[in-house]
């Protein structure tokens, strides 16, 4: 009997969990580096050498499903409020109407557990939940659990559309072993994912200074596109909204820059032209440039200060979902080229900006708190600028802008 090696080297693993699903025998589990990213560990004494979690690996098996975009378009939501959405709300719009006609939407969520906010991906059967699958989560979103759910709920043949990274999706398509008529995929312009252990810290290191966090939004457009989040937290009984600009937090300018995904986010074989999704979605930076004409008063669905997002459409089922479910989006057309322009992960994987093995290893030796001394050290004066900017309300950053 062969033990099969998982994770070789760290960038061969995006930590999906699929080898967990499959194993028959409980004879893996995922843990903890010492950055926080977790990898699968297999147990010798349990392990019966099939290789199933070898034959199901996304870094593995990266070629199947993958397919070059069709059609391409600038997108915008018109039967849902787009500030809820982190871009144009193609998601939302397309969610809403698969849910209105009987479907499952899956993507990833924040919810609050046992007092603790966890990134997980989760099932949408109704409305009223749907706004948690909404906006942008700037951390790894686990994906363990989902896969049998998913799987459980198309072998009853009810219809799902599932959303998530590239890698997540092919991880899916993995685990699944065949083609269900009922099963639509949305991938995501990913640029990598920080660890959830980093995550849970960065919240603890608000909660010492504005109490317990409740509820996060990563990306709150009612203070402008610029990357502000809001931190719902309670101290002493009392509820307070915090507004964090991106440019006074370690955790943001780091991500930003990306100088904290996992290793295998800078060796990315999704981040290319090729996609695994049946369609792509994501911010459609520099629109201004590449479609003047959409904003010379005659498009004013298209707000550049509310989000554009960018459409792919890369499979006869992404032209499927759309002509079925995107009935409330406003599409313009555009080309893959000029998306691609300012979403480099259409092309080549994230390069860091920084010296990520020193963020990283400042992180693992001193924790959050020594990351954030670090980041103010190098900030400087920008720190409170980036204050400043949060405590500005949007009607008066728009005539600023101007």
């Amino acid at each position: 009997m062969k033990i099969p090696v998982l994770a070789e080297k760290k960038e061969y693993c995006c930590g999906c969990g699929v080898c967990v699903n499959v194993c028959k025998t409980d004879a893996i589990h995922m843990k903890c580096d010492e950055y926080g990213f977790e990898y699968p560990q297999i147990n010798e004494n349990k392990c019966v050498g099939c290789g199933k979690c070898m034959d199901v690996c996304p870094y593995i098996n990266t070629d199947n499903h993958k397919n070059k975009p069709v059609n391409a378009f600038a997108a915008v939501s018109e039967n849902t409020d787009v500030m809820d959405s982190a871009s144009g709300g193609v998601f939302a719009s397309i969610a809403t109407e698969f849910i209105r006609q009987e479907g499952i939407a899956v993507g990833s969520a924040l919810e609050n557990i046992n007092g603790k906010l966890i990134p997980h991906h989760i099932t949408v059967d109704n409305l009223s939940s749907l706004q948690k699958l909404l906006g942008s989560k700037y951390v790894q979103s686990d994906t363990e659990e989902i896969f049998k759910e998913i799987k459980k709920l198309l072998c009853e043949n009810r219809k799902v559309l599932f959303s998530g990274t590239p890698c997540q999706v092919s991880a899916l398509y993995s685990f699944l072993g065949k083609e269900y008529d009922n099963l639509f995929t949305m991938d995501l312009i990913c640029h990598g994912v920080p660890s959830r252990k980093m995550f849970r810290d960065y919240l603890n290191y608000i909660a010492d200074k504005y109490g317990k966090v409740k509820d996060f939004i990563f990306r709150d457009k009612k203070r402008g596109l610029t990357f502000v989040s809001r931190a719902v937290c309670e101290k002493n009984g009392k509820e307070n909204v915090r507004y964090i600009q991106y440019g006074e937090s370690a955790y943001y300018i780091f991500f930003l820059q990306g100088n904290t995904y996992r290793d295998c986010c800078y060796k990315c074989k999704y981040a290319d032209k090729n996609r695994i999704g049946d369609i792509t979605i994501g911010d459609f930076w520099g629109i201004k440039t590449q479609h003047p004409e959409l904003f010379d008063g005659n498009h004013k669905i298209f707000d550049s200060d509310k989000g554009i997002s960018c459409l792919l459409v890369n499979t006869p089922k992404g032209k499927e979902l759309i002509n079925t479910y995107g009935k409330g989006l406003s599409l313009y057309k555009s080309t893959f080229d000029k998306i691609a322009l300012e979403n480099k992960q259409l092309s080549q994987p994230s390069v860091p900006k920084g010296d990520r093995a020193e963020i990283m290893n400042i992180y693992r030796t001193g924790g959050y708190a020594a990351l954030d001394r670090y980041f103010r050290n190098q900030s400087g004066i920008s720190i409170y600028i980036s204050k400043l900017k949060s405590k500005i309300p949007l009607p008066i950053k728009k005539i600023l802008k101007k």
